[in-house]
């Protein structure tokens, strides 16, 4: 990451605290173990929410066969412009995950297969979790990815609970929780999926690290 590009994240963070959720970009192992074996025909699309610098939105553009059928949903309009210009393959659009299937429809791209999240489920109010889970539930077919993370040192907080929560009575059970000590601060990789059609192989996720309680 460039020098700027960690002025303006870190410019962010201090006029957005609860939004962007850490004073520093998430590290290249947590981008790693967040996209770890996935794998996205080339029939369907990503859609990442809170893209922020591009970290993951890096290493998603490895694991697609057409960067084109990506969607970066992003709240910060300096992070809109920057990921604009980084990835001019990619569509990114300034709004929030809430509105994620309207953005989904607008843009013209084929049926989704992962949800990739950089969102601070920690520090977003229940109104909020409540709309983006829905989004996400309207927007994964069967066999389709959910993956996010949660700050260790937040993820027994009330509304990171709730979440996960909310997200079990959809999806059941995660099907992976990694922890990534190499990132500032440490952080759990979550992982669901949607049960796939009948006769179809489930996606493979990362490897279980030391879980902490779901």
């Amino acid at each position: 990451m460039s020098r700027v590009e960690a002025i303006r994240f870190l410019h962010a963070f201090v006029q957005h605290p609860a939004e962007i959720g850490a004073i520093a970009p998430s590290s290249a192992r947590l981008a790693k173990a967040i996209t770890a074996d996935l794998e996205i025909p080339p029939d369907r699309c990503v859609i990442e929410f809170g893209p922020g610098t591009g970290r993951f939105t890096r290493r998603l553009e490895r694991h697609m066969a057409d960067p084109s059928r990506y969607l970066g949903i992003e709240c910060h309009p300096d992070f809109v412009q920057m990921l604009t210009e980084k990835f001019p393959e990619m569509t990114f659009v300034h709004g929030s995950a809430e509105h994620a299937v309207q953005f989904h429809a607008q843009a013209g791209l084929p049926p989704v297969h992962a949800v990739i999240s950089g969102l601070p489920f920690a520090s977003l109010g229940a109104d909020v979790q409540d709309r983006i889970v829905e989004a996400i539930d309207t927007l994964l077919p069967a066999g389709g990815v959910f993956r996010t993370f949660q700050y260790l040192h937040a993820y027994a907080a009330p509304n990171a609970v709730r979440f996960r929560r909310r997200m079990r009575g959809l999806f059941g059970p995660p099907t992976a929780t990694h922890i990534v000590w190499r990132n500032l601060p440490p952080a759990a990789v979550v992982c669901w999926q949607r049960p796939p059609a009948p006769g179809t192989t489930p996606e493979a996720t990362p490897a279980p690290g030391s879980n902490p309680r779901n």
